[in-house]
């Protein structure tokens, strides 16, 4: 069995935005404006991603994005850091067509920054396959997610691992 393994980076641009709300520290309705900076908290079993948004005045308000699992102690950390496999840099794309010989192609997701569905993301990244192509793919079960049968709208977590069945 030919088998391909890539490593996806995926982030989610980010525009600063303003929100009109009420500041704490100065008490009145003000405009707060995003900084564009993430901080993460710890939880037990999560992470919270949160976007940092000041006042004029520079008081913070934290904004919530995100909750993520952390991981337990039955997770080998070798697991985590492939050692082969091909880096798909930021704005390219894997190339479906030339990828025709393969069995298997293996996507480990190694940064996610934001919310990510998995047909969105897969034809974001892959070239030459389209996204009703993908919905069609993962609902046959051509493409897993962790070895498991998922829906396409499944969204993706750090270090997932996506199979696409060729043949």
């Amino acid at each position: 069995m030919q088998k391909q393994t890539y490593s996806l980076v995926l982030r989610q641009e980010r525009e600063a935005d303003q929100v009109k709300k009420q500041c704490k520290m100065c008490g009145k309705v003000t405009i707060f404006t995003d900084t564009t900076i993430k901080r993460h908290n710890a939880n037990g079993k999560s992470i919270y991603q949160f976007a940092i948004y000041k006042c004029p005045k520079n008081h913070t308000w934290n904004k919530k994005l995100d909750t993520y699992k952390s991981f337990s102690e039955h997770v080998d950390p070798e697991t985590l850091i492939p050692t082969e496999f091909d880096s798909i840099k930021e704005n390219e794309k894997i190339i479906f067509v030339e990828l025709v010989d393969l069995d298997v192609i293996e996507c480990k997701v190694m940064v996610v920054e934001g919310s990510f569905r998995l047909d969105q993301a897969l034809a974001s990244q892959i070239e030459g396959l389209s996204r009703n192509e993908i919905v069609q793919k993962i609902k046959k079960g051509s493409i897993l997610l962790n070895n498991g049968l998922v829906k396409p709208s499944q969204k993706i977590s750090l270090h997932d691992t996506i199979l696409i069945h060729l043949k």
